[in-house]
């Protein structure tokens, strides 16, 4: 698909957005609304896909946040529309709040890729990124009580409207011919970059690869500890009205650790590519199927935090009464019981993830070893809670160092590859004798 083809469309699915997103939430609580704020959604992971598309080869890791965050967003608007009836405004409203930021939050890097390609003018792609920084920083300020997102989000929303007319009317097409962006060839091909898949040497990528999956895990390790084990296990007991009444007095805290929780969700879909694009001349089939693992295990974990934002909905909209405990403490156990059935793909990627790591030339047996027995690890706890109800062992307190030491090798790996590289090009090919001058 050609830039001009992939932006028109683009644009179309913007307007289109715009315009069953806003008639649904008039509509919400009837079925109509309903099917709009989904075809809305439809639209919103649609835009993802062709962005994706066109900006995967320049900007790999542009388009791939900006995929998750819009998928992030799709699956957000739907849960919060599902969640309002059964549940109230309260977790719609956070549900809301929470796919906006991470549409703001992903499409930062977006806006600064589209001032770099020149596929758009420069002073739209400036708008879009202070319209969007803007956003972020309204439904950070709404998720802490403050009532300015929807001031905030204004500049934003004109970006989006602006955006999307420009797109419709000339597609993603270079503000000047011979500019970086401008497509020669191939429709949908861009010069003035290498290409991502096949003229950016392999050490490269691997390195590239290494560092963004390292990052993301480091990343995650941080906020699922602060998330679960600062907030959600400090403040969950065995009775009910117990951890209501601890939830409420933290309710904001409770917020953000569900926000924490999303986030790596998402970015356990980035790192599940990541590794696939390390592991991808290890064996092909073996790493895809380990990066489908990981992304269903994503998508399991969101279906789970769903619950959470349902709890913390509860929380705002009523008090730490014995049927509204009740309520919040089934949603709790929702989440915990849903996670640990996404646990068990989580621990078939990892064991894949251990095989291909044994497989590669390049990481060490020992690390495999450790990665796959972390997987073995969460298989035995996910099913043996399954099959037995007094099940109390917790393999995983030991297993998990594998991880540990895969998201430290990986950082290792990807510090130590430019060295790597610029020492085989100052001593000169090592495959090739050197020729007389």
């Amino acid at each position: 698909m050609s830039l001009t083809a992939a932006g028109r469309y683009a644009g179309a699915f913007i307007l289109l957005a715009f315009g069953f997103y806003g008639i649904g939430s008039a509509l919400a609580g009837q079925f109509a609304g309903t099917v709009l704020v989904v075809l809305n959604s439809v639209m919103v992971f649609a835009i993802g896909v062709l962005v994706f598309r066109v900006l995967r080869r320049p900007h790999p890791g542009a388009a791939w946040t900006y995929l998750v965050a819009r998928g992030a967003e799709a699956f957000l608007l739907t849960a919060g529309i599902v969640l309002l009836d059964p549940v109230g405004a309260g977790a719609a409203d956070i549900a809301y709040q929470v796919a906006m930021l991470a549409l703001a939050l992903g499409s930062l890097p977006f806006c600064l890729a589209l001032h770099r390609r020149r596929w758009v003018p420069r002073w739209l792609a400036i708008w879009g990124f202070a319209g969007y920084a803007l956003l972020a920083t309204g439904m950070v300020a709404e998720l802490t009580g403050a009532s300015v997102g929807v001031v905030l989000a204004i500049p934003g929303g004109l970006f989006e409207v602006v955006f999307g007319i420009l797109l419709l009317v000339r597609g993603f097409a270079p503000a000047t011919a011979g500019q970086p962006g401008t497509t020669t060839g191939k429709p949908g091909t861009t010069t003035g970059q290498p290409d991502a898949a096949t003229g950016v040497d392999g050490d490269l990528r691997a390195s590239r690869s290494a560092l963004a999956a390292g990052l993301g895990l480091l990343s995650m390790a941080v906020l699922a500890g602060l998330a679960t084990f600062g907030v959600v296990e400090r403040m969950v007991s065995a009775d009910p009205v117990e951890t209501t009444t601890r939830l409420l007095s933290h309710h904001q805290l409770f917020v953000f650790a569900v926000v924490a929780l999303f986030t790596v969700a998402c970015l356990d879909v980035l790192v599940a590519w990541s590794l696939r694009a390390f592991f991808a001349d290890t064996h092909r089939a073996v790493a895809l199927l380990s990066a489908s693992c990981r992304t269903g295990y994503g998508v399991v974990f969101a279906v789970a935090i769903t619950h959470l934002i349902a709890a913390a909905g509860l929380l705002h909209d009523g008090a730490a009464t014995d049927r509204n405990s009740q309520r919040v403490y089934a949603q709790i156990t929702g989440f915990q019981d849903v996670w640990s059935l996404g646990l068990i793909v989580f621990g078939v990627h990892l064991m894949l993830v251990g095989w291909l790591a044994w497989r590669s030339p390049t990481v060490p047996t020992w690390v495999a070893v450790l990665v796959a027995i972390a997987g073995a690890g969460y298989l035995a706890d996910s099913i043996g809670v399954l099959v037995s109800a007094g099940y109390a062992v917790e393999v995983t307190a030991v297993t998990f160092v594998g991880e540990v030491v895969l998201m430290v090798w990986l950082l290792v790996f990807a510090a130590r590859s430019p060295r790597r590289r610029r020492s085989t090009t100052t001593e000169g090919d090592p495959a090739r004798p050197l020729q007389p001058a």
